[in-house]
């Protein structure tokens, strides 16, 4: 293993350093390149312009004839002398017919030395003059080519340093691996308490302290596991004492209607206890099936405006506000909020039945309010109910829980004090799971804060797209 890691690593090295060299040398040739094409161009500009100003005022001087040819001999043999001290070649001589008078560069080799050449017409009035020139890069280009064989020759010194480290290197750290894989075979075989000893502050006790981290966290994990487990066990047992009440009460009603000879008031007041019993058991399917279905959940997101929303919900409560003489107050501060709008409102509805099942018939007061905070909105419910113990308040959005231990379903009355918000005596204990369900698919954060006796707020907070 550590052979390998150590071949694939060296490979690795040595790929991205001779790729990065020849990245390197082919960047500096074409910069150089570019640099020599940029300064020829210029210079036989330069030259053109300069001769065929110089020949313009010669030819006004001579007006052609013997004079001016030889004047203009001189003048260019001046400038063959000057440029030939500088690297560059020159050659003039009259255009042909038919010949192109467009500047064209290009690189030659001769004799084992590179130049750049370019050939154009200078820009004179009274006759076509031909201009050759060429420049001598050999010396560039041999400092060029030295400039790459340092780089190759240093690359192929600092990959041979690079292995003797890398290897070193790798030596150093598959030592606490090897003391780390005979821990990992203990944790194997169920020893989920096992640690590694820490000693110093090199590598190895980095490993051993990242490796005693990873041990406690698989111990959390199987200790998180166990309770999951136990909470699903409870969860069916749970389920199970939920539906054998009603079931136990509609054959208890429905044995009383066989065997019995009853009067037409009390068949109809039987079959009315075995219609809510069933009605009930309902409810309880219907929810599960909620949750179930919004597990994997992907809404559909769109902008809800608040205020309609707020007014919806208001209407809504009507009755359940009649039935307990409660008041509830709307306050919409933002203006929109995102989400599916009938899980929203189904949502809020079920936060605001909640609230005014907690609260004293004839003393409810429930708020529902939506705020901007920061990037954010803020949708709370608080009212001035019963409250809810602290030490109940994170069971809350767990299926079939009720703070009332007793579990009884005391239909259409509240005992103070002992009324869960949410989770009401006469329910099923699935609202807020439930809530919390749509809250978390649509990246929502709910948190209830409540004090018993003085009442219970509920916070939705929704990220803004």
């Amino acid at each position: 293993m550590r052979l390998k890691t150590f071949l694939a690593a060296y490979m690795l090295f040595l790929g991205i350093l001779f790729v990065s060299i020849g990245i390197v040398s082919a960047h500096m040739t074409r910069s150089t390149t570019s640099m020599l094409r940029e300064k020829a161009a210029r210079e036989f500009q330069t030259i053109t312009t300069s001769l065929a100003s110089e020949m313009a005022a010669i030819y006004a001087r001579f007006s052609g004839g013997q004079d001016y040819h030889t004047a203009t001999n001189d003048l260019f043999g001046r400038y063959v002398l000057y440029y030939r001290r500088h690297g560059i070649e020159l050659g003039l001589t009259r255009m042909r017919s038919g010949q192109d008078n467009s500047p064209v560069l290009y690189f030659s080799q001769v004799s084992g030395r590179h130049f750049i050449s370019i050939e154009g017409a200078l820009p004179v009035s009274f006759g076509v003059y031909h201009l050759t020139y060429d420049l001598d890069i050999t010396g560039n280009i041999e400092d060029m080519q030295g400039i790459q064989r340092y780089l190759w020759v240093t690359s192929i010194v600092v990959s041979m340093v690079a292995a003797v480290l890398l290897y070193v290197i790798l030596l150093r750290i598959f030592k606490p691996l090897g003391i780390v894989a005979a821990a990992v075979g203990e944790i194997a075989d169920g020893q989920y308490g096992k640690r590694i000893t820490v000693k110093g502050q090199n590598e190895l006790a980095a490993v051993a302290v990242a490796f005693n981290r990873m041990s406690q966290q698989i111990e959390n994990q199987i200790n998180l596991l166990e309770d999951e487990a136990e909470r699903k066990q409870q969860f069916v047992d749970n389920f199970a004492h939920e539906i054998r009440t009603p079931l136990t009460s509609i054959y208890g009603y429905a044995e009383y209607l066989h065997k019995a000879s009853l009067k037409e008031g009390e068949l109809v007041e039987s079959a009315g206890y075995i219609m809510s019993e069933a009605d009930h058991m309902k409810k309880v399917a219907n929810s599960l099936l909620e949750l179930a279905t919004l597990r994997n959940y992907k809404p559909e997101i769109s902008e809800i405006f608040v205020p309609e929303l707020l007014l919806e919900i208001k209407q809504g409560l009507e009755r359940p506000l009649r039935e307990r003489k409660a008041q509830l107050h709307i306050q919409a501060l933002a203006p929109y909020v995102w989400g599916q709008r009938d899980l929203i409102k189904s949502l809020l509805l079920n936060l605001c039945n909640n609230a005014i099942t907690s609260c004293e018939p004839g003393e409810g007061v429930v708020r529902i309010a939506a705020a901007p905070e920061g990037q954010k909105v803020v949708v709370s419910v608080d009212d001035n109910g019963c409250g809810i113990p602290s030490d109940q308040i994170t069971k809350l959005t767990e299926p079939f829980f009720r703070v009332d231990k007793a579990r009884t379903r005391n239909r259409g009355s509240t005992r103070h004090g002992s009324q869960n918000h949410g989770q009401t005596q006469g329910g099923a204990g699935l609202g807020l799971a439930l809530c919390k369900q749509i809250a978390d698919v649509h990246g929502a954060k709910m948190t209830i804060d409540s004090i018993p006796d003085i009442g219970t707020m509920v916070r939705l907070t929704f990220t803004t797209p």
